[in-house]
């Protein structure tokens, strides 16, 4: 459970910038009592195999190790920390997640595109006052932009398109040099990108159009002090911020009231975008937006302490979205709850919730096929998009469900960057469950105990239950051999 009277801390790994946010509840209200900025350009370290650089790493781990110094003080739980483009293109990415967890102190998850999405959402509709408006919020990062339709706190439809401030930069401007056509092939390039998603925008329409993070900032804040537009966005204003721009000729010949020299470097490439945006999308004024995605995660974690998990929403959708049966995944669930309990396993640890989401959707592959479902399963998991949870939550569940039943195959397990320390627990909780509730009724009649004692497991069933089901008997038996590969000994009487 979150102490929400202690702080909380919010950090955003993003491609250009890593940024953390301090804050402390008050009356049910966030206050920020301080907010920390690096120009990191994580993006900049990745070569033409999407592997992250020695160099770029060590530049994040030290800033990591600053933000780290910053919180020590704070319980895990109050702390969310989050990846997002860069980190989910780099191949090395994992390798770079256990430093960087070292440096920091705390756990740091790679978020989904449609994830990160939601989170920008939150965090600049929680900034905003409450309308009956549809509003449209652009988000333009360092390797990717956030496109989301919403009302209140709702968003409606979702986008992460590869495009932002520092890849659209290297990628057209890589040698300083700002032409215009140069200029135009980028905005080009952003059309397109944008083109697939545009006719679906625009057919449900949106009354206000909001923009957040740094290059929407910067270019809010320079408008405002060169041609005086109070904060507001226009085609014709970000035109004329253009042909300075190609004026200029170079990178470093930017010079602007109100632009900061470590955003003068990027800011041509989230123009483009931006550009592209509005000529695409039709947008006649935009208003920037001081909510980003880390006001996101810390308007989440208000939420989980309250006990609303957007988690929880979303294995909801799922169970109707994929036609599951929702009375048999409540048998398994609690007879694998139950087990977990029983063995005395903490109720407050991650893993529990794991291994409730993965009985509660361990069917979702029957929508597809009954044959070899429980691959199907996984496959849904790990591809889909699945607000609240981190892409390496959706790969544990996968792997849970592709693991759910027959032989175990050891080589998925191993191929897993890493573990939850109980996961091969869980595992085995939840196969049990699977078989012990394989006749899809409650059996009223039987009450079994789950003891542990180290590595090695005893299930006990009331006398001569086994005998009046032998295919349950059968089939635990056979599951002995399967738990042995997991290092444990199943007993059963």
């Amino acid at each position: 459970m979150i102490n929400t009277k202690r702080q909380l801390a919010a950090i955003d790994l993003g491609s250009n910038s890593f940024h953390m946010v301090v804050a402390r509840v008050q009356n049910g209200q966030l206050h920020t009592i301080d907010k920390i900025k690096e120009m990191v350009r994580l993006a900049e370290g990745l070569d033409e195999h999407n592997l992250l650089s020695e160099e770029k790493m060590e530049e994040a781990l030290a800033c990591l190790r600053r933000f780290g110094q910053r919180i020590k003080d704070l319980p895990p739980e109050n702390v969310a920390a989050v990846g997002t483009n860069t980190l989910r293109k780099a191949h090395n990415s994992w390798q770079f997640l256990l430093r960087a967890e070292q440096a920091l102190g705390f756990p740091i998850s790679i978020v989904a595109g449609q994830e990160e999405a939601r989170l920008v959402y939150q965090g600049v509709a929680h900034t905003l006052a409450q309308t009956e408006d549809y509003r449209l919020v652009i988000d333009i990062g360092g390797g990717s932009t956030e496109f989301i339709i919403g009302k209140a706190y709702q968003p409606m439809l979702m986008e992460s398109l590869g495009m932002g401030c520092v890849s659209f930069t290297r990628k057209w401007f890589g040698d300083g040099v700002i032409t215009e056509q140069r200029l135009r092939s980028a905005i080009i390039d952003g059309r397109r990108k944008l083109e697939w998603i545009s006719d679906a925008y625009l057919e449900h329409g949106w009354q206000e159009t909001i923009g957040s993070s740094g290059t929407i900032k910067a270019i809010s804040k320079v408008l405002r002090d060169d041609y005086g537009t109070d904060g507001w966005i226009d085609y014709p204003h970000l035109r004329k911020l253009a042909d300075l721009f190609v004026t200029a000729g170079r990178i470093d010949h930017i010079v602007l009231n109100g632009l900061p020299e470590n955003r003068a470097p990027v800011i041509i490439g989230g123009l483009c975008v931006l550009m592209a945006a509005f000529e695409e999308l039709h947008i006649e004024r935009m208003m920037a937006s001081d909510g980003a995605l880390r006001e996101g995660l810390l308007n989440d974690m208000i939420e989980t302490s309250h006990g609303h998990d957007i988690r929880d929403e979303t294995v909801r959708d799922f169970e109707l979205r994929y036609h599951i049966d929702t009375a048999q995944a409540g048998r398994i669930a609690f007879t694998a709850l139950q087990l977990h309990d029983q063995i005395g396993l903490p109720k407050d640890q991650p893993t529990r919730k794991l291994l409730h989401w993965a009985a509660r959707l361990h069917e979702v592959g029957l929508s597809i096929s009954h044959s070899n479902y429980p691959n199907h399963s996984g496959y849904i998991i790990e591809q889909s998009d699945m607000p609240g949870f981190s892409r390496e939550k959706q790969n544990l569940l996968g792997l849970l469900m592709r693991l759910q039943r027959g032989k175990l195959r050891m080589e998925l397990i191993e191929a897993m960057p890493r573990l939850p320390e109980d996961f091969d627990l869980i595992l085995i909780l939840l196969r049990l469950a699977i078989i012990l509730e394989r006749g899809r009724d409650w059996d009223s009649q039987r009450k079994l105990k789950l003891k542990r004692k180290g590595r090695k497991l005893k299930l006990k069933f009331p006398e001569h239950y086994l005998e009046e089901h032998p295919l349950t008997e059968a089939d635990l038996n056979q599951e002995r051999l399967e738990v042995e590969k997991l290092g444990y000994k199943l007993k059963i009487r």
